[in-house]
């Protein structure tokens, strides 16, 4: 199309794409070095899965000591210790105080903002991006930047400037699952608590069903051998539950909130494409009647849910993966099973391959770890260089990984410290006036640590 005559709204040194959790971190990672920057968000606020995808908490990284691999991270969790909406590490976390302290931070740092604007298209000239188009009620303009960052979750700036991609599990073609989580407040979360450890009495099953200093943890899934499969069962017995709600039920703790939980679930395993508006109009609709069914059934099998009520449906679908670019340096299945480390590295974890409803299909002997007493495996900077595109970074779960090594990567801690790194490099991009691809990776990750990034 010939978009030569739309109007320029705004200009920036370095444009984010997306203001999820990775544009969150990209943008306040780039204006923290310095730089002009504005982010593009189709919501209303950053945080994206973590904060409107009420996402909580951020998963371990099964790593002793659990580093976050980013100074960003640190100033989030002294911001909402403040407040009472975290645990003392930040993992835990109340999302709408992270959806106001990460504005918050972005905001100080000089971060300008573009809220509820959709990316349209993208216009390249020769092998870079001109402008992006954009659209919202000002109508179509063009944004224009030296450095663009694509955290859209699915790739869409790289697949409109041209990037190769890939999609889906290469034996079948299905993205994984999505999950449409929920908050239900006006728990009594002693007397729930009690149910659960007398369920685990009764059952004689201790399998993902715990309350511990008054903390909730339980979870119920397809296979039988959780404490809770006897309740799901009866429920879908009764026709008060599906054998879909069994498939995948999981159920946190919320810091600062004394009667409030958060649900990961409903989950859904047939309409996965997050690029198909279709199948995520299905999730929203067939989402919000789960989620009444399911707190129906609280109130009926679960004792501390009498006067329980809905009190957040996320605003988003929760996508775990669809579109992942190819990158400089794509982090493959082998570099994870084998623990790879990398001299570029900005990101240590040793985060489980996690594909819901897969059987893997792979010889795990092929894949020997590395016997160098370090048991993780690193992303590396070029993951995050768009190949082919002079002045175009990806962060966030489309970064460059095949399907499996996505799978693990695709957690909050991984895709914080991607837009911190690729944040970085957009800002010594514009410095230095060179191509992401000639940044150093290195000196991302020096200067990381230099602002308070804790690595192994």
């Amino acid at each position: 199309m010939d978009y030569s005559n739309l109007p320029i709204s705004a200009e920036a040194e370095v444009v984010i794409c997306g203001g999820g959790t990775a544009g969150a971190f990209a943008a306040k990672a780039a204006a923290d070095m310095g730089r002009d920057v504005l982010v593009v968000e189709q919501l209303g606020s950053l945080g994206g899965t973590s904060t409107n995808g009420l996402v909580t908490p951020v998963m371990h990284t099964h790593i002793e000591t659990d580093p976050q691999c980013s100074y960003i991270a640190n100033i989030i969790r002294d911001e909402l210790l403040e407040i009472g909406g975290c645990n003392e590490t930040g993992t835990k976390f109340d999302p709408l105080l992270l959806k106001m302290v990460m504005e918050s931070i972005c905001a100080k740092a000089g971060v300008r903002f573009l809220y509820h604007t959709f990316i349209a298209d993208v216009v390249k000239k020769d092998d870079a991006i001109d402008y992006i188009v954009v659209c919202n009620k000002g109508g179509l303009s063009k944004v224009k930047a030296k450095i663009f960052i694509d955290c859209t979750g699915d790739a869409d700036v790289c697949v409109r400037a041209g990037a190769k991609y890939t999609k889906g599990n290469p034996d079948t073609g299905k993205n994984q699952p999505v999950s449409f989580r929920y908050i239900v407040d006006g728990v009594d979360i002693p007397a729930f608590g009690e149910f659960l450890v007398n369920e685990v009495k009764r059952t004689g099953v201790d399998s993902a069903c715990g309350y511990y200093n008054g903390e909730i943890y339980a979870a119920c899934c397809a296979a039988n051998e959780w404490t809770l499969d006897d309740v799901f069962y009866r429920a879908i017995d009764a026709g008060d539950l599906t054998v879909q709600d069994k498939a995948y039920w999981q159920v946190f703790g919320i810091p600062g909130r004394k009667d409030s939980l958060a649900f990961n679930n409903p989950e859904f395993f047939e309409h996965t494409d997050a690029t198909n508006p279709d199948d995520m109009s299905k999730i929203e609709v067939e989402g919000k009647a789960a989620i009444l069914r399911q707190l129906k059934f609280y109130k009926k099998y679960f004792k501390g849910f009498e006067n329980a009520y809905i009190a957040e449906i996320s605003a988003i679908v929760g996508i775990r993966e669809s579109r992942n670019v190819v990158t400089e340096q794509v982090l493959t299945a082998e570099d994870l099973l084998c623990r790879r480390k990398f001299d570029d590295m900005f990101c240590q974890s040793n985060y489980p391959v996690d594909i819901h409803g897969a059987v893997l299909n792979f010889d795990a002997s092929l894949f020997k770890p590395v016997e160098d007493g370090k048991p993780w495996y690193e992303i590396p900077f070029g993951s995050l260089v768009v190949k082919g595109i002079d002045n175009l970074f990806v962060a966030g779960r489309c970064m460059g990984a095949e399907f499996l090594a996505q799978s693990s990567l695709r957690v909050q801690q991984s895709v914080r410290a991607s837009g911190e790194a690729a944040g970085i490099g957009a800002a010594l991009a514009v410095e230095k006036n060179i191509l992401p691809r000639n940044v150093d990776g290195v000196g991302v990750r020096k200067i990381m640590v230099e602002k308070g990034a804790q690595f192994v």
